[in-house]
């Protein structure tokens, strides 16, 4: 059995001449998960947050560490840099570095930084919000509740979930990648 919005011939389900992703979002619907370019800032920042002491990190050494494109990662970082999440120095020993201290950089603020709208209905959203031109009345709208108490539970968890604290979580490998010499 194919996936739900596919056809048995594999095209996918079109709704008024659109599919069903472009119809979800016509309607004020995005997708759920974060896109790779928030995985990449978020794994960025944390390296960055691991690596917090130091002088500033180059960015081909971010890229590489992370296995994020450099050009992708040039991109990312002017993002956060805009944002006031990272700061830059040029020249030889330049690179980038938190803009504050990891257990003051949540990620929550990543996510919004990245992605906009912590909300997956747009009228659910606190700064991004936007009439979702689905409901007869707004006040009343289950579905406008049900994502509204989604979206105060995520940011909840998102905001108290600093990079110091994801840095910790993250397990470091040795040096040689992992693998034991001799094994």
């Amino acid at each position: 059995m194919g996936a739900p919005n596919r056809r048995e011939n594999g095209r996918p389900r079109r709704i008024a001449g659109r599919t069903l992703r472009g119809a979800a979002a016509a309607l004020g619907f995005r997708a759920s998960m974060i896109a790779q370019k928030t995985r990449y800032a978020l794994r960025s920042l944390l390296f960055l947050a691991e690596e917090q002491g130091g002088a500033p990190v180059q960015l081909g050494r971010i890229a590489e560490t992370q296995r994020v494109p450099p050009k992708y990662l040039e991109l990312i970082m002017l993002d956060l840099k805009k944002s006031g999440l990272v700061k830059s120095a040029r020249g030889p020993k330049g690179g980038y570095q938190l803009a504050r201290p990891a257990d003051q950089i949540s990620f929550g603020e990543i996510v919004r930084t990245m992605e906009g709208p912590i909300a997956l209905v747009s009228c659910a959203s606190v700064n991004f919000y936007a009439p979702c031109g689905d409901c007869h009345h707004e006040a009343t709208c289950a579905i406008r509740r049900a994502f509204a108490v989604l979206r105060d539970q995520s940011t909840a968890v998102l905001d108290s979930i600093s990079l110091a604290q994801g840095a910790e979580w993250e397990e470091r490998l040795p040096p040689n990648g992992g693998s034991e010499a001799g094994a």
